[in-house]
């Protein structure tokens, strides 16, 4: 057993609690499906889909492009949609 796993297992025989979060759900419900391949995925990254043949979100954000402009492109365009242009939802709001 490396040291790691030791360290490892030490911390965890003396948390006095472990928490396990999740974020999808949330993100899914103000309308960024980071899995999905739907029109809302061309209207983020455009032509970059099919350049790329980027089959969600996640994948572009993970992907190597082959040049830094269009890593850059995918980056400014994920943000301006979902941040620049974000609204409050009614769920959030209410």
């Amino acid at each position: 057993m490396t040291n790691a796993v030791k360290i490892a297992q030490q911390w965890l025989k003396d948390a006095d609690a472990i928490l396990v979060t999740a974020s999808n759900g949330f993100s899914i419900s103000e309308g960024l499906n980071l899995f999905a391949n739907n029109s809302k995925l061309s209207t983020v990254l455009g032509d970059l889909v099919e350049k790329y043949n980027l089959p969600n979100l996640s994948e572009a954000l993970n992907f190597h492009y082959p040049n830094e402009l269009d890593k850059w492109r995918v980056y400014a365009r994920i943000a301006e949609y979902y941040n620049h242009n974000y609204y409050l939802s009614a769920r959030v709001n209410g």
